[in-house]
């Protein structure tokens, strides 16, 4: 991996999340009692961070080599198999705008050879989009969900290192599967 890509990627993610956190707070210091407003900060804060680090896991990843270990993982397993990781997969995948999963072609009943097929011609720009597309509200009901499940108050635990950890907890789920 290029070491200075590296080091911009993890800057411009210090940076956005700097601001992202400046606006959150800005947004909720007692300058209105709407907890409308309250909710929408959290999730910018908390969907953006996260969006951040998957486009700059993304842009240092080889993605032919994991485009290549996700191929052979698919080809290994039986359409059974196939069929109950994808039905857990998609479950996730409805946080997605109807226009991405038209753009993309997602939808419940992608067979094994149709996916494997999507995965060798997906780009990193088409990664970057579907990134994009996924809804801040939706992140956060994730990472609301990963907090609870680690016992951690959100209120309490809303923290740079809480979303790092939360990001690792996904990178190791996608390396997994």
């Amino acid at each position: 991996m290029d070491r200075t890509r590296i080091c911009i990627i993890g800057f411009m993610a210090i940076i956005l999340s700097l601001f992202v956190t400046c606006e959150t707070m800005g947004a909720t210091d007692g300058k209105t009692t709407d907890p409308f407003d309250a909710q929408k900060a959290k999730e910018l804060l908390v969907g953006q961070t996260v969006k951040v680090f998957a486009k700059g896991y993304i842009a240092v990843t080889d993605i032919d080599k994991v485009r290549q270990t996700n191929i052979a993982k698919l080809q290994k397993m039986d359409d059974q198999e196939f069929k109950r990781k994808y039905a857990a997969v998609y479950r996730d995948m409805n946080g997605l705008s109807p226009e991405t999963k038209a753009a993309y072609g997602i939808d419940d009943k992608m067979d094994r050879s149709t996916t494997i097929t999507k995965i060798r011609s997906a780009t990193k720009d088409d990664l970057y989009t579907i990134i994009d597309s996924i809804p801040n509200a939706f992140i956060t009901k994730h990472f609301e969900a990963y907090m609870t499940e680690k016992g951690l108050d959100l209120q309490q635990s809303l923290s740079t290192r809480e979303i790092k950890r939360f990001w690792k907890n996904i990178r190791r789920k996608i390396e997994a599967e």
